[in-house]
């Protein structure tokens, strides 16, 4: 009987140890998935911080594209301003050469 006892009690002991194993290896792979899980959260985290960054930087050039956009409105309106400037002392002159009686071949020789 007390043989029966001991060879159950090794079963026991050898059946406790292959659970306890099997609970390392389980513990050692959730411990590597965590950490694993803990790489990849840092390096998402480095791509927000450089997916951010770079949305920035386009903000930032959209703004500068608006403000170079606005200023080529402003050079197109004074353009357009000494254009019809230029128009209207264009028809003064002329009708100052016909109020004096030049013609625009008399005045080349000025």
């Amino acid at each position: 009987l007390d043989e029966v006892k001991r060879l159950h009690i090794e079963e026991l002991e050898r059946q406790h140890t292959e659970q306890k194993n099997k609970i390392n290896i389980m513990l050692e792979g959730y411990l590597a998935l965590q950490r694993s899980h803990e790489r990849e959260g840092r390096r998402a985290e480095k791509y927000n911080r450089a997916f951010e960054s770079k949305e920035l930087e386009i903000e930032n050039l959209y703004k500068d594209l608006l403000a170079v956009e606005r200023d080529c409105n402003i050079m197109t309106e004074i353009i357009a301003s000494l254009k019809y400037n230029e128009e209207q002392y264009q028809e003064e002159i002329e009708d100052l050469q016909t109020k004096l009686g030049l013609s625009t071949d008399s005045l080349s020789v000025f």
